[in-house]
Parts: structure tokens; sequence; C-alpha cells
């Protein structure tokens, strides 16, 4: 299965040198983080699917196949991993199958510095076709508590750019785009 995946990453990544600017019709390698809303929980079904749904998310059912130091790895079409306990329900153990909505981000550098060393992890770095990106547009809001400001949800907006690159985008203090992937059918590795 080589699915196209739609797989967020914040400008800092970039910023940090972490990765070179990304590119529209560029190759490149890198491992899948995922986050969730609401804890993944056990799954009476034992069969791996990934359903695209709004807002960036997928439903999915996965099979929890790695946890060691600090880490969750859950197979669901592809491989991802999390270093949130909290993201899987506390009872779920390797090999039982999960359930949830999650989102999926370029890992920032934990997997390719640190997480590819832990015995026995499988390798995560997969190679993608970025088909397009959008940059987040969404306005700024003062939060809640008046001491940062957050994207305003109710007036969500994309944007095409060509790539991440300051002369590639729209002008923004937190830069946040979607990349628009296909899997390649390479093998996954541990190393970029």
């Amino acid at each position: 299965m080589n699915p196209n995946l739609e797989i967020y990453l914040a400008g800092w990544i970039i910023e940090d040198g972490n990765y070179d600017d990304f590119c529209v019709g560029e190759r490149r390698k890198f491992a899948l983080e995922f986050w969730v809303s609401s804890p993944l929980t056990k799954s009476a079904e034992s069969v791996i699917g990934l359903r695209e749904q709004s807002g960036h998310s997928y439903d999915v059912v996965g099979k929890l196949v790695f946890t060691s130091e600090g880490v969750w790895v859950i197979d669901c079409g592809v491989l991802a991993y999390s270093e949130r306990q909290s993201e899987i329900e506390g009872e779920c153990e390797v090999g039982d199958f999960v359930q949830g909505n999650l989102r999926f981000g370029v890992d920032p550098f934990f997997y390719f510095e640190r997480h590819c060393k832990i015995r026995s992890i499988p390798p995560l770095i997969y190679e993608w076709q970025v088909n397009s990106i959008e940059q987040d547009t969404t306005p700024y809001i003062l939060s809640n508590d008046a001491r940062t400001y957050i994207r305003d949800d109710s007036q969500r907006s994309h944007q095409s750019v060509r790539g991440t690159a300051k002369n590639l985008i729209i002008p923004d203090q937190g830069p946040e785009f979607i990349l628009y992937c296909s899997k390649l059918g390479t093998a996954p590795s541990h190393k970029l």
C-alpha cells in the first residue's frame, strides 16, 4: 500500500536546520510522528485501515508494533511513532490493534537522532514524493489566557505554495504547512 497522505510540517523544524526547505515535486525522506485529540483505544477489528477525514486527519485501525523507552509505534498502513504515552490507552500492548483519529507530522528530529538507536525499533524513515504544499494562512487571535496567540479555528484557511523557503511563502510569524505526499515503494530505513 502506497498511500497519499496529508502531513503537517511546522516551520520551526526547517528553521532549526533539521531539514532543508521542502519543494513541490521533490522526493524526500522522513519518518512520521502521529498525535491524537483523544487516546487511541483497543480495537475489536484486526484489519489495518486508514481513512481520510476532515482537517488533515485520519480514522485508523492500526497494530501497536513496538513500545520501549517512551516511544510507541503503530502500523496503520504506514508506520508512525509517538512519544506521548497519553496517545494510546494504557492497557494496550504490542500486538494489540488500536483505533481512533490521528494526524501525521514530519518527524522533527526525535526519530532520526535518537529513536533510531533503540534496539529493535522498526525502520520508520520512508521516501515520499511531495505532490503539493499548502501554507496555513489562518489568522492569529489572542488566546483565552491572553498570554499567547493561537490560530482562529473559525477562520481556517490555507494557500497553495511551491515550497517552504521564505521567498516562496506568505509572510507569517510561525509558518505551518501541509505536505500532500505519496509514499514511494522503497523500504523504510533507520537513517535519512
